[in-house]
């Protein structure tokens, strides 16, 4: 509900109350000195008004579960705008658990880690479906997200540009007649860190939203080389963990503007995140030799949420 909806939910409270307000009987007397007036309140129409009032006051202060649960994440995105993580930790449940089996602890471990290496980062978050009643609520949402790093990266005289958009569902939970987030199901996530010359540079990553444990997939990457450049970069697939490890591969030129790589899921069924390093080397002469100077790098992750087959129920049962 929007403030100019509330203001005019406000007047029309007002003139309502101003149209029933209580009728009075005046006796009149020949004499206009010395005047006495009586004002007798009618008895039914006071009546009448106190029923009005407290339907308007039960109405102001009833929302509905969804209406409720639109003004949670109103709330949500403000907190997160100003970078607010005590108010955050409040919104979530101890109980919280996403599908990558983080708890609250982890999520905000990651928050504050976040905090500290980036800066200027703002959000916009955009309800796409609710659906509640008065305890229980699924709320499916995309999050949009940008900002910069606070540190430049070594041999690139630039700060790091990044963003992200996130499809997600959230899970919340009445306690103590307050809404909390009790779980997280992350359905795509895309993360771009742009340095230097790399931020010019559009960058179309493909890889699978999900795949079976233990199946091949591909992940493939379209780069705009920019003239005279050359473009390395490598694909790999890491599983989604706290602390994350940084998997190392060979890089390679990225020829026609496109790099592509068969991936194998792995067996454990865990949430993956397919990663795609870019660097942008400008080539010059300093006889008697060719030197070949970095001046961008890029850094491109897709998610890939990963099936244990082992959860997998079987549509026939013996």
């Amino acid at each position: 509900m929007n403030n100019k909806l509330i203001y005019s939910l406000v007047l029309l409270l007002f003139f309502a109350c101003g149209a029933f307000s209580p009728s009075y009987a005046i006796t009149t007397v020949p004499n206009a000195e010395n005047v006495v007036v009586e004002a007798q309140e009618d008895d039914f129409e006071k009546e009448e008004l106190d029923i009005i009032k407290k339907i308007s006051i039960h109405n102001k202060f009833k929302r509905s579960p969804k209406a409720q649960v639109e003004n949670f994440y109103k709330k949500y995105n403000r907190y997160s705008s100003k970078n607010d993580i005590k108010k955050l930790k409040e919104m979530y449940s101890d109980s919280f658990v996403n599908n990558d089996g983080f708890d609250k602890e982890t999520i905000f471990k990651l928050m504050k880690e976040a905090s500290d290496a980036y800066r200027n980062v703002s959000y916009d978050t955009e309800i796409i479906s609710i659906e509640a009643n008065d305890l229980y609520a699924v709320v499916t949402a995309k999050e949009i997200a940008s900002g910069e790093t606070n540190s430049k990266i070594p041999k690139i005289d630039s700060y790091g540009q990044v963003s992200s958009e996130l499809i997600f569902k959230n899970y919340l939970r009445k306690e103590d007649g307050k809404w909390k987030i009790t779980a997280a199901e992350l359905i795509s996530e895309n993360i771009a860190l742009k340095y230097g010359e790399a931020k010019k540079v559009n960058v179309t990553m493909n890889a699978p939203q999900m795949i079976a444990q233990g199946s091949d997939y591909e992940v493939s990457v379209k780069v705009e080389v920019p003239e005279g450049c050359l473009v390395v970069g490598s694909i790999v697939n890491e599983q989604i963990k706290f602390p994350q490890s940084n998997k190392k591969d060979v890089l390679r030129a990225v020829k026609s503007n496109e790099l592509a790589r068969i991936l194998k899921a792995n067996t454990l069924g865990c949430n993956e995140y397919a990663t795609i390093s870019l660097g942008i080397t400008r080539p010059h002469i300093e006889m008697p030799s060719v030197v070949i100077d970095m001046t961008g790098m890029a850094i491109v992750m897709s998610r890939v949420n990963v099936i244990n087959k082992n959860n997998v129920i079987n549509k026939k049962e013996n």
